[in-house]
């Protein structure tokens, strides 16, 4: 009887050890940990484990498989006339425990820098990247809340750039991708635009082995630019792609892979005088919201020919009844879109207060029903933390505000 016990055993502990020393099955196993913080642990129990739970591909499985717990807060600059200062404005919402202790040990705050004038450039994947200027100078870096002892990763002295005469600079900007071995890859792009000429040049460097590398440069005629230009320009990379919505007339893209612009016509019925802002969308496509008088209104552009018939209109949210709700009715009242970001959550707002509306491709979220501004707003505990932060500086303008609030998710 002994003897049977101890074969049963030992079968019993081969057939574990098949399956668990296999690599395959083990991430088939890991994957569906619920937590990161489990997969750490997971990771430490051997060397095949932790290669399963470090593979670039098995990571964005697990993060496609488990979103993180979402947006943590937002970076809020403010300015005065010599400076710019960052302030982090949490969202109080509920975390696993195991979140929640990793939270407490966080720095999101930039004050710990020594820093004259302040800015928050990107956020992507818990990282934040930063323009201190210090001792007479610029200086760009990440830092990453979660691992506070890390200090600012600073980057290399960006390209010297100067537009030649008769040139205007229409974007610099840093924008940043997740790279192939799972983390963040970063890149300095810039269009200038001759009037004269009406031709628009690009040029992409690239950050890797910590030098900054020309990726490609190319051009594109943008006729006209100074009689069609949007209120509001904005800019985002996606898929190698590069979107800029510059113009009246269509979204201006950049493809990182062939080198080449395109153009992807606007809708005739979006009426694009007022605040226009670009968004990521979630997989290919991205969105466009608009604010026309007090009308909200959120278009999706979706794979296809690129043409206008590939938009669709998502949503048409009348803001009047949250301005009712607010007292807000009786003033002069301009919204500005602060932020757009993927699957269509937008920063709404003025100097002294931002709104959180949020939607996706089938509807807007948190259970709105008929679309009216009231029902969308997210999450009441964000509004108050981001109202009260957001009072009105002295001799700030109301223009002094866009561009500011950058989101950062963990």
């Amino acid at each position: 009887m002994e003897s049977q016990t101890k074969t049963a055993l030992a079968a019993f502990a081969a057939a574990i050890s098949i399956v668990l020393g296999d690599f395959d099955l083990v991430c088939e196993i890991l994957i569906r940990l619920a937590l990161p913080d489990s997969l750490v642990r997971a990771a430490a129990v051997c060397r095949l484990w932790l290669r399963a739970a470090s593979h670039p591909a098995f990571l964005r499985r697990f993060r496609d498989l488990h979103p993180p717990p979402g947006v943590l807060g937002f970076y809020l600059t403010t300015n005065s006339p010599t400076s710019f200062a960052v302030e982090f404005v949490p969202v109080q919402q509920p975390h696993p425990p195991a979140v929640a202790a990793l939270l407490r040990r966080a720095r999101f705050g930039l004050d710990g820098y020594v820093s004259h004038s302040t800015r928050v450039l990107d956020c992507r994947d818990g990282k934040v990247v930063a323009s201190l200027f210090r001792n007479g100078d610029f200086t760009f870096g990440v830092h990453t809340p979660l691992n506070p002892a890390k200090g600012l990763d600073a980057f290399p002295r960006l390209p010297v750039t100067d537009a030649m005469c008769g040139r205007c600079w229409v974007f610099k900007e840093m924008l940043s991708k997740e790279s192939d071995d799972g983390g963040v890859s970063y890149i300095w792009f810039t269009l200038d635009h001759s009037h004269k000429e009406d031709t628009a040049t690009g040029c992409v460097y690239v950050l890797e082995d910590d030098a900054w590398h020309m990726r490609l440069s190319a051009s594109t005629q943008i006729p006209h630019l100074h009689g069609s230009m949007l209120k509001t320009m904005s800019i985002f990379l996606a898929d190698d792609k590069i979107y800029m919505g510059i113009t009246k007339d269509n979204a201006l893209v950049l493809d990182l892979t062939s080198s080449t612009f395109s153009t992807i016509e606007f809708h005739d019925e979006m009426s694009l005088d007022g605040e226009v802002r670009l968004g990521r969308g979630s997989g290919s496509g991205f969105y466009l919201v608009h604010v026309n008088e007090l009308q909200l209104c959120i278009w999706f552009h979706g794979e296809g020919n690129a043409g206008v018939g590939d938009w669709a209109l998502l949503h048409t949210v009348d803001l009047r009844a949250m301005l009712s709700n607010l007292n807000l009715l009786r003033y002069s009242y301009e919204v500005y879109i602060h932020e757009v970001w993927q699957n269509g959550f937008c920063v709404l707002g003025d100097p002294w207060m931002c709104t959180l509306l949020g939607c996706e491709e089938q509807g807007i979220t948190k259970g709105a029903r008929d679309g009216t501004a009231e029902e969308c707003v997210l999450d009441p505990s964000l509004y108050n933390d981001l109202a009260s932060h957001l009072p009105c500086p002295q001799g700030v303008t109301v223009s002094d505000f866009r561009d500011q609030v950058k989101p950062l998710s963990s």
